[in-house]
C-alpha cells in the first residue's frame, strides 16, 4: 500500500492534468500586437508634437498677436472674492472668450441679456467688438458690428434692441439698419423709450430709431451733466447738473412733460442720484471726483436731507456712481481702485478681504457693471450690487 507522500503526489499530478492550459501561443501574440500598437501611439503623439512645433514656426504671429493673459488675472474655477457683504463669483470654468482690444463698454437689459463693447486703444487700434450673453455672463459669443464705427456708446433697451454707431439691431446685434439723426423736440419719452444726456441737455432715444432729439421741456435753468441709465420702480427719470452755478436735482415723473427742480445747497461741480425703493441718494461731487456732500431721501427722492457736514475724506474721490444696497448701505469705488462701504451716508470704511481692485462701478438698465477689476480689465454684473457675477470675455 503506497504511502502517503506517494499517493498525494500521483492524485496532485492526474488533477493537473485535468485543468485546461491557457494558449499560450495566443497570448504572446497578442501581447506582442498590443506592444506594437503602444509603440505607434508614441511615435504618432511625437509627430503631432513636432507638427505643431513646425506650425508655430510657420506662423510666428502666433505668440504675439495676442498673448495669453498673466497668470494671476485667470483666477481658479470657482473661486469667491468677499468683504463687507460683497461678493464677486469668479470664473466658473475655461470657456472665456478673448477677443482684441478691451472692455468700454457693458450693457444689460435683463440679469441674463447683456452686451460688450471691446475696442482698442488710440496707440494701437484694432476693429472693435460687440459681444453678447443669453446666460448672464457665462457664456459670450461675437455679434456684428454696424458698419460705422464712429461712436461706441452702446445704448440697450429692455426689448432688447440695441443702439450703436447712428444703427439700430432687432436681433441682439446680428443685423443693423441706419438710424438717420431726427431734428425733431418729442414732447416726452413714451414707452419703452429712453431718456438720455445730451449736449447739456436732456434727450429721448427710441429703440426702433435711436436718438429723436432734445426733450422739449427741459429742467428749468439746470446746466444738465448727469442723466439716469434708467427710471426707477416708480417711473421717475433724475438728472443732475448746476442751478446758477450751484450743484441741484432734477426729477420728471411724467416721461418728461414736467420736471421738478431742487437746489441742494452744497458746493460742487456736479451731482449725481441713486435710487433703490424710497431710498434716494444725491451725491455732490468737485471737479476731480471728491465727495462734496452726500443728501439721503426716505421718500422718493421728494425731501433730500444732507447726512454729511463737510467733505468726505475716504475715499478721496469717487469712480462711476454709488450703488444703493439693500440693506441701506451705500456702495462706492474710489480712484485708488479700493471699494467702500457706508452705513450712515456720512463716513465710508474701505472693504478689504479678498476684493480686487476695481476702476469704476456704473449702473446699466438692469443693474450694476465693475469695470477694470484686478486692474486687468474685467468686468462684472450684479443685478442687487451685493452679489457680482465676473463675465467670462476680456
Amino acid at each position: 500500500m503506497p504511502d502517503l507522500d506517494s499517493r498525494l503526489a500521483r492524485e496532485r499530478a492526474e488533477l493537473l492534468d485535468t485543468i485546461a492550459q491557457p494558449p499560450l501561443a495566443k497570448i504572446g501574440e497578442r501581447a506582442a500586437a498590443h506592444r506594437r500598437r503602444r509603440r505607434a501611439r508614441r511615435t504618432g503623439i511625437a509627430l503631432a508634437v513636432l507638427a505643431v512645433t513646425a506650425t508655430v514656426g510657420l506662423r510666428p504671429w502666433a505668440d504675439h498677436e495676442r498673448p495669453p493673459p498673466p497668470a494671476e488675472d485667470r483666477d481658479p474655477p470657482g473661486v469667491v472674492y468677499t468683504d463687507a457683504g460683497i461678493t464677486i463669483n469668479g470664473l466658473t470654468g475655461d470657456r472665456v472668450l478673448d477677443p482684441v482690444g478691451h472692455i468700454s463698454d457693458v450693457e444689460f437689459t435683463d440679469p441674463d441679456h447683456g452686451y460688450v463693447v471691446v475696442q482698442c486703444p488710440v496707440r494701437t487700434p484694432c476693429a472693435p467688438s460687440l459681444a453678447r450673453t443669453t446666460d448672464g455672463g457665462l457664456t459670450w459669443s461675437l455679434a456684428t458690428m454696424p458698419p460705422a464705427t464712429d461712436d461706441l456708446d452702446l445704448v440697450a433697451f429692455p426689448d432688447g434692441r440695441l443702439v450703436l454707431s447712428g444703427y439700430v439691431s432687432a436681433d441682439e446685434g446680428q443685423t443693423w439698419q441706419a438710424t438717420p439723426r431726427s431734428a425733431g423736440r418729442p414732447a416726452a419719452a413714451e414707452q419703452g423709450q429712453l431718456l438720455r444726456l445730451g449736449a447739456g441737455a436732456v434727450e429721448v432715444w427710441s429703440p426702433e430709431y435711436g436718438n429723436r432729439g432734445e426733450l422739449q421741456t427741459q429742467p428749468s435753468g439746470l446746466a444738465v451733466s448727469w442723466v439716469a441709465a434708467t427710471a426707477t420702480a416708480d417711473g421717475a427719470w433724475w438728472a443732475g447738473g448746476l442751478l446758477d452755478g450751484a450743484p441741484a436735482v432734477a426729477v420728471t415723473r411724467d416721461q418728461g412733460r414736467t420736471w421738478t427742480v431742487t437746489p441742494l445747497g452744497a458746493a460742487g461741480a456736479r451731482v449725481q442720484v441713486a435710487v433703490l425703493g424710497a431710498y434716494a441718494y444725491a451725491t455732490v461731487l468737485g471737479e476731480n471726483g471728491s465727495i462734496q456732500a452726500i443728501f439721503q431721501s426716505t421718500d422718493s427722492g421728494r425731501h433730500l436731507r444732507r447726512t454729511t457736514t463737510g467733505r468726505v475724506g475716504t475715499p478721496a474721490a469717487l469712480s462711476g456712481e454709488a450703488v444703493p444696497l439693500l440693506d441701506g448701505r451705500l456702495l462706492v469705488a474710489g480712484d485708488d481702485h479700493k471699494w467702500y462701504v457706508s452705513a450712515d451716508g456720512r463716513t465710508f470704511t474701505q472693504a478689504v478681504g479678498t476684493l480686487p481692485a476695481v476702476g469704476r462701478l456704473a449702473r446699466t438698465p438692469a443693474g450694476y457693471v465693475a469695470y477694470d477689476l484686478f486692474n486687468a480689465g474685467w468686468a462684472a454684473y450684479s443685478a442687487d450690487g451685493s452679489t457680482w457675477r465676473k463675465l467670462q470675455i476680456n
